[in-house]
């Protein structure tokens, strides 16, 4: 396959090989990301007759080849989080608008930057070449007016915040993040796939397997989130960023995070962004329902106890920073 050839295919899956990654491919058809997760899209996407008979997979060097000849959209903003802390909403309130395109937690580019931890030769160098062309090969416009472009990473790729910058250094970023007793709670009832004791590797959380495993659920969740909030705000020292608290939201999508992102919308563009908040974002056909009082009235002893020895301290550094930005 060409790059010419590759028009209107995405990149769906990072497949890890020996001699470099490969890259699984889905022809999307002109659908919109507007799903609350990539997956999502994608899960729709193959189900069609053209995918499960024509399905492809290339060498990352297309990718190289793509971006060179076709480059797709610049990003416009990047969203990290610390979890469950109100970066659907954003997301699915950016993906209201057509000329939007919004990539939620999108599994190829957390595959460019792990591709270390299974190859330790892919080095750092590599990996953001790699995710400079993933990026711009996701970035192709799925609809003739799409002119902006959006990346919410998942939680864990707080961690990565400094390569990712490497790789594009002029890209806006904000970091999402709400009290740790409700982002614990809401973990414990439905367990978030990377807050599963060992689904990262415990090295990037100061730890070891064997440590790792003997931890109860509360506190493995408790010590991720604090590393999440402890990589954005070092690399906010050097590279700033904009702090959220769930508890701006939504009005802060139309204020300070599009001020931040440098977008304007019209009037009409704000009823449809506002419109999305109506509905429950991880379930479109559920209403939402405010549920910080559930979740506080919910936690344990044990929730209390690990949000307040390892998070509560840097949530609080966040709410300070938040709130004097030029100190």
């Amino acid at each position: 396959m060409t790059a010419a050839q590759m028009a209107g295919w995405t990149p769906i899956w990072i497949v890890p090989q020996p001699t470099g990654p490969q890259v699984d491919w889905c022809h999307l058809n002109g659908l919109r990301f507007t799903h609350p997760f990539f997956n999502d899209t994608i899960e729709h996407a193959v189900r069609q007759p053209f995918n499960l008979l024509f399905r492809q997979c290339t060498s990352i060097d297309l990718l190289g080849e793509m971006y060179a000849a076709h480059p797709g959209l610049h990003p416009t903003g990047f969203i990290f989080h610390m979890s469950r802390c109100g970066s659907t909403l954003i997301s699915q309130m950016l993906a209201a608008l057509p000329q939007n395109l919004v990539l939620s937690e999108a599994g190829p580019i957390d595959g460019i930057l792990r591709a270390n931890l299974w190859n330790p030769k892919f080095d750092e160098p590599q990996r953001i070449i790699w995710l400079q062309w993933l990026v711009s090969a996701l970035g192709q416009p799925q609809q003739p007016d799409q002119k902006n472009y959006f990346i919410k990473f998942d939680s864990w790729n707080t961690l990565d915040l400094p390569l990712i910058h490497k790789a594009f250094p002029d890209v806006p970023w904000i970091f999402v993040y709400r009290e740790p007793v409700e982002v614990i709670v809401s973990n414990m009832k439905q367990l978030a796939g990377k807050m599963l004791p060992g689904a990262v590797p415990p090295s990037l959380l100061d730890c070891d397997l064997v440590a790792t495993l003997q931890m109860s659920r509360e506190e493995y969740c408790a010590r991720a989130l604090a590393k999440y909030c402890q990589s954005a705000l070092a690399h906010h020292q050097q590279h700033p960023g904009l702090f959220i608290n769930y508890t701006q939201l939504p009005d802060a999508v139309l204020s300070s995070i599009s001020n931040f992102f440098k977008m304007k919308w019209t009037l009409s563009e704000t009823e449809l962004m506002l419109k999305a908040t109506q509905f429950h974002v991880k379930n479109p056909s559920q209403p939402f329902i405010p549920d910080t009082d559930t979740k506080t009235r919910a936690a344990s002893d044990l929730i209390r106890q690990v949000a307040g020895q390892w998070v509560r301290p840097l949530y609080n550094r966040l709410e300070a920073v938040r709130q004097n930005p030029l100190k």
